[in-house]
């Protein structure tokens, strides 16, 4: 049986999610890893005398890399098109899973962990950024929530498969493998990315009018699978997009522009800000350092391990909420409520972290590792999809894939900051160095609260002039 309009696109948007996948898994796997004792004896972590900042620098320098990714986009998704764009970040990040697999000393191990920063920074930049441009506006918010719901699937993924191997008995297996596991999600993207329908959009801009009108009608279909049988109700619709990438291509922009014409010089504010307000809730941080975070309170390396991995399995089911209602509450209001609820899950995490220091005990720690479940809970019901989602609504198409990359390059600047500093300040200032996020999240509250406007259930091109008003 023949799937419906409405199905294929859906599959289209899950496929190249594959991507989204990749990231949170690339991302993740590195918490899991470092909790491993046979990761931290073959690379001597537990006997050198740099070893936070060889610690930090595998952190840091992923992160330069995503940064470079995702700033290549503002060429490379324009120049190739969006699925010539995926097929290469795919295939670096592929070498670079590869290369972390295989590597026999830690300079090495770092270096592959630059290049999958590359191929990640493109991939999450790339893919809601496709997404955005096959879905249609009433129901945009749910398809490129998926990207969300998908890194949380790779997050999830590599933490159960990180606490698998912890109890593998050959020690290079107990590591490597869950390493290798990087490759396999973009190797499969990079086989089928080519097979997708191109964005009509970036079609349109190209002047490919044909071409562009086919991928329309197999990608633009509403919810409802009897617009597919009106000729005259697709060309209409066509017609309309058509008209709007004209009038956007009038503006033809450069990458100056954007800083210097008032309108999109606050579209580019918008986003970056947005991006950096989601890293300053210290999701990443609890992320990426969590068995450290947990063998702080008295946990042994199993229960680390299993507390890491429930933790972030949290964080798919609230992506999928976090899907579903952002098209009926809007996206500010769930930015102003899931940064809110942040701070408060942060400012119990500090008592409690008070607490256990100055007193000790298992009720302390137990309220401790509760306030982060509650943290990645509100984070990722109200956060993680909507900030994707918000960035890729706020840039008409000539211009979407430089504002969206230099919007997302906030995300790997700010988690550069605060992951590269994060374990010396947990050494030398403790719970204090939760106080950075709290002061830096109740700072962007008040910005979105204050020069955020909402662009729910807008076309790109409605909202294009909604974000230009001054």
């Amino acid at each position: 049986m023949a799937l419906s309009a409405s199905m294929l696109r859906l599959l289209f948007v899950v496929f190249v999610a594959l991507g989204s996948v990749t990231y949170g898994y690339c991302a993740s796997i590195i918490a899991t890893t470092l909790g491993q004792p046979s990761f931290i004896s073959y690379f001597e972590l537990d006997t050198r005398s740099n070893a936070s900042d060889l610690i930090g620098a595998t952190n840091g320098l992923f992160q330069v890399g995503g940064l470079f990714g995702t700033l290549s986009c503002m060429k490379s998704a324009d120049w190739l098109g969006r699925r010539k764009a995926l097929f290469v970040a795919s295939i670096v990040t592929t070498i670079g899973g590869a290369l972390q697999a295989g590597s026999v000393h830690i300079g090495m191990y770092i270096v592959a962990r630059l290049i999958t920063g590359l191929g990640i920074g493109a991939l999450v930049t790339l893919v809601p950024l496709y997404q955005s441009e096959v879905a249609p506006p009433k129901i945009r918010g749910m398809l490129v929530g998926i990207h969300g719901v998908m890194i949380c699937i790779g997050y999830t993924s590599a933490s159960w498969i990180g606490v698998g191997f912890y109890f593998v008995q050959a020690a290079g297996a107990q590591w490597r493998i869950p390493l290798a596991v990087q490759a396999i999600w973009p190797a499969l993207l990079a086989m089928g990315v080519l097979f997708l329908p191109e964005s009509p959009r970036w079609l349109l801009d190209r002047d490919r009018f044909d071409e562009a009108y086919l991928s329309f009608k197999r990608v633009r279909a509403e919810t409802s699978d009897s617009f597919l049988n009106d000729e005259d109700a697709i060309r209409a619709d066509f017609a309309l997009l058509h008209s709007q990438i004209l009038q956007e291509k009038e503006e033809r922009l450069s990458t100056l522009d954007l800083f210097r014409l008032p309108g999109y010089r606050k579209r580019v504010g918008i986003g970056f800000i947005m991006m950096v307000g989601a890293q300053a809730t210290g999701t990443q941080i609890i992320n990426n350092y969590g068995p450290l975070l947990y063998a702080n309170l008295g946990f042994d390396t199993v229960r680390q391990l299993i507390i890491q991995a429930g933790w972030i399995s949290v964080s798919p089911f609230g992506n999928g909420l976090n899907a579903l209602i952002v098209d009926r509450v809007g996206r500010v209001k769930m930015l102003i409520i899931g940064m809110s609820g942040c701070v408060l899950a942060l400012v119990g995490e500090v008592i409690t972290l008070s607490q256990f220091q100055e007193h000790g005990g298992q009720g302390a720690a137990s309220a401790a590792v509760f306030f982060l479940f509650l943290h990645v809970a509100i984070f990722a019901s109200t956060i993680d999809a909507t900030s994707y989602i918000y960035a890729s609504e706020i840039f008409p198409t000539p211009v979407r894939a430089k504002g969206l990359s230099l919007s997302i390059s906030g995300l790997f600047l700010s988690a550069l900051a605060l992951l590269q500093g994060a374990p010396t300040g947990f050494a030398s200032i403790g719970w204090k160095y939760y106080l950075v996020c709290i002061g830096a999240t109740s700072a962007v509250i008040v910005v979105v609260w204050w020069k955020f406007p909402e662009v729910m259930f807008s076309s790109v091109w409605f909202n294009r002039l909604l974000v230009a008003r001054d």
